[in-house]
């Protein structure tokens, strides 16, 4: 069974009431004191990521861009006010809001997003919190060039289109969802032309990321292939799609370049190098400068932050990443799961 399965059975489990993460009412001992990043100070950017667990861990960290191997973090916890639990995807709308899906509240079905003005601190309470009607297992979310929200729904395998206003705390109802030629769908993103594509977690190397051409609707869709377990898309700003193989003999961090995107196209880059054994690339960013960034749901000496210095080296099949950043919190937890960069 691929780790995607077997995290998100365990979450749900453990949301529902069940065993979660980790046994006992607070953080492991050593976890007590997480080094804070000042709130004084103000960095250029601020990388964020969820951990997709318990309220004994962080629901958020956040650190200075550029990330660093010993850079200091803040970790935003659950609290009554909140509404972080098992929190996963995330992503910065064109208003600059941070969209947080939160597992916990409805365990899962439906998910339920919270939407946060930046900078993320421990005293944030949501702008507004939306739950997301006909999702099961949302744990990725991102948005077109009209607003409109786009989630997965892992559980019963759709992608659903939200189309707001998003101005009042609510239910939200689906405008489109899109079963068709989708299975366990994780990671989505849209091209410049306003396509979406869906990863499918479960392929074995056929029809491993479906694409919907816009107008979107749910007709059958063409698939791209060469992956096994993808999890997390992105587009870079030249139309190259970032995605990865977290599976079999060929797991690594790949790219689809812009003229490799047809029927049955598979990777036109495959980078294994730096991507350890029992990783599970969950989501990506990228900085303003160009470096591409990726939360890791592998294991105790996979988990963490990953960044290749694509402002400054081009992908390749030998590129290393630049910086591994884990700390105990991610350790314990098992996961970096969704990552957002504002």
């Amino acid at each position: 069974m691929k780790r995607f399965s077997l995290f998100v059975s365990t979450a749900l489990l453990a949301a529902c009431g069940g065993p979660a993460f980790v046994s006992g009412p607070g953080a492991p001992a050593s976890l007590a004191n997480p080094t804070l990043l000042r709130d004084d100070v103000t960095p250029h950017q601020r990388v964020y990521w969820t951990l997709f667990a318990s309220a004994a861990y962080p629901q958020v960290q956040v650190a200075a861009v550029p990330l660093r191997a010993n850079s200091k973090t803040t970790s935003i916890f659950n609290n009554a006010n909140n509404s972080l639990l098992y929190s996963s995807g995330m992503h910065v709308d064109k208003a600059g809001r941070l969209w947080i899906l939160a597992f916990g509240a409805h365990g899962g079905d439906p998910g339920s997003v919270s939407v946060f003005t930046l900078p993320l601190k421990a005293t944030s309470t949501p702008k507004y919190t939306f739950v997301l009607s006909r999702t099961s297992d949302p744990d990725h979310l991102t948005f077109d060039h009209l607003g409109h929200l786009w989630v997965n729904s892992h559980g019963n395998n759709a992608v659903l289109e939200y189309t707001g206003p998003f101005t009042k705390s609510g239910t939200l109802r689906p405008k489109t969802t899109l079963t068709n030629g989708i299975t366990s769908p994780s990671g989505i993103a849209l091209d410049r032309r306003g396509n979406l594509y869906v990863a499918l977690s479960m392929s074995d190397g056929a029809n491993s990321i479906a694409v919907f051409k816009t107008p979107i609707s749910n007709k059958k869709p063409f698939h791209l292939a060469g992956l096994d377990g993808p999890g997390g898309l992105i587009f870079d700003a030249k139309g190259n799609l970032y995605a990865s193989s977290n599976g079999g003999s060929h797991a690594a961090i790949v790219r689809y370049n812009s003229g490799d995107l047809a029927k049955g196209d598979k990777p036109s880059i495959l980078d294994s190098v730096g991507f350890p054994t029992g990783s599970y690339e969950s989501d990506f960013a990228i900085t303003k400068a160009g470096d591409l960034y990726y939360a890791n749901c592998g294991n105790a000496s996979s988990v963490g932050v990953y960044v290749y210095p694509t402002s400054k080296k081009a992908f390749s099949s030998k590129l290393s990443p630049s910086v591994f950043y884990s700390n105990a919190y991610l350790q314990s937890a098992g996961c970096a799961w969704g990552i957002a960069i504002k």
